[in-house]
């Protein structure tokens, strides 16, 4: 990952929120935050990321309704036994228009 795109104010704000909480109401998380380990590939534990990442394109990108949906393979550390395993794939997804309700979701 390049992080040359990334404004430095920006990584300065991520270092000290993690370390001492920075500019919020919390304590942070108590360690020395690493860009280097930061960078590191995760196996990603749920899709929320993909669903927050859609979000955010719409907003930039003008309103439009639409139904979106991800289907991706996610990994928990679970206990493995006929019932569970480490990896599994996830289906999230949500639905984007003006005046919807519980109703609308629920068909």
């Amino acid at each position: 990952m390049d992080e040359s795109h990334i404004p430095q104010d920006y990584l300065k704000r991520v270092r000290e929120t993690h370390e001492n909480g920075g500019s919020t109401a919390s304590i942070g998380w108590r360690y020395d935050w690493s860009l280097d380990e930061a960078k590191k590939n995760v196996l990603r534990t749920h899709t929320t990321s993909v669903s927050s990442r859609t979000l955010y394109k719409i907003a930039q990108g003008g309103f439009r309704p639409g139904k979106y949906f991800s289907i991706d393979r996610v990994y928990r550390n679970e206990t493995l036994d006929k019932t569970h395993l480490a990896e599994f794939f996830q289906i999230e997804g949500f639905i984007v228009d003006r005046d919807l309700n519980l109703g609308h979701l629920m068909g």
